[in-house]
């Protein structure tokens, strides 16, 4: 698939999208948008617009979830972003995405559609641009990005609901046929999904941080008050991914405990029925022995009477088990 590149530059005030080659990017473009290229493309496009890219082969092969860092005045962030027809239900294809902020410009660089970075690609053509509009762009991509990540724990609280109604308000005959360990099953991969959102989520709190509090991000009034804005947001998510997190675990928890009730009664059950067969099956093993000398061999009435003690060995131990309660449990 050959490279595409976009960049978008700011004109009257106001952003505008221009179609740029590899060798004929603007001096003036303020995002630089690369998507489906090599690493060595990618390298050679972010050291004309005086960047660098140092990441090599073995390090896209990774499976990274982020990083964030600063150095010599360049941001770098790695990270991965789901692509647009993701569920929650099932983890969706991952595109790598590298996003490189310095020099006046922002340079977004990766291997596939995002929705953070496509829909900020909608949005920016026509915009007023801020003071800085590199880190404009990049706000609004982070904002994006939370905005996906709120909709698939929104997603994820929902399917959380609907199982907790179908295991905890269900009556006991109809949760006795439930299939738990098909609902466990379906539960597994939610929360191994819940563990991609939360990385994806800590990646974007690392950056608003950095945005926040590192010096080096020279950040203009009315950009500092949306960067803090963006920290209030990371912090409701952050809270909204625990509570789900905890929803989501106490589910799996009663899951595998109504699992377990299961499996007792049915051993329960085995037990009782061997505890009301053994008597008879004693009586049966004495009485089935071959010795000579049996006096109960010579009584007319012995059959009938060895069959009323079976009956009764039996009778017995199953009163006593309707006594206590333990067959209704």
């Amino acid at each position: 698939m050959a490279m595409q590149i976009t960049g978008y530059i700011v004109e009257d005030g106001r952003f505008k999208t221009v179609e740029v080659a590899p060798e004929e990017i603007p001096a003036e473009a303020v995002w630089v948008d690369i998507r489906d290229h090599t690493v060595e493309e990618a390298q050679s496009l972010v050291s004309q617009l005086g960047l660098r890219l140092e990441i090599d082969e073995s390090v896209r092969k990774l499976d990274i979830y982020g990083h964030v860092e600063i150095d010599d005045h360049q941001l770098t962030v790695l990270f991965r972003a789901d692509r647009p027809e993701g569920a929650f239900a099932v983890a969706p294809e991952s595109a790598k995405v590298a996003m490189l902020v310095g020099q006046g410009k922002l340079i977004t660089i990766r291997s596939g559609s995002t929705p953070g970075v496509d829909q900020t690609a909608r949005e920016m053509p026509g915009m007023k641009a801020g003071a800085h509009p590199h880190t404009q762009v990049l706000l609004r991509i982070v904002s994006r990005a939370m905005e996906t990540t709120f909709a698939a724990l929104d997603e994820a609280e929902a399917e959380v609901r609907r199982h907790s109604q179908k295991l905890f308000t269900a009556s006991s005959t109809s949760r006795a046929e439930l299939d738990l360990e098909e609902l466990l099953s379906d539960l597994g991969p939610r929360q191994a999904r819940m563990v991609e959102v939360r990385y994806g989520h800590r990646v974007i709190m690392r950056l608003v941080e950095t945005l926040k509090n590192d010096s080096r991000m020279a950040l203009s009034p009315e950009t500092r008050a949306e960067v803090d804005g963006l920290a209030s947001d990371v912090i409701s998510v952050r809270d909204f991914a625990t509570a789900v997190e905890d929803q989501l675990g106490r589910l799996v928890d009663a899951t595998i405990g109504y699992i377990g009730i299961r499996q007792n009664a049915s051993a329960r059950w085995f037990s009782i029925i061997a505890t009301i067969f053994m008597p008879p099956t004693l009586l049966g093993a004495v009485w089935g022995m071959n010795f000579h000398n049996m006096p109960e061999l010579d009584e007319k009435y012995a059959y009938m009477i060895a069959l009323g003690l079976m009956f009764l060995s039996a009778t017995v131990p199953l009163w006593v088990v309707r006594k206590m309660g333990w067959a209704g449990r």
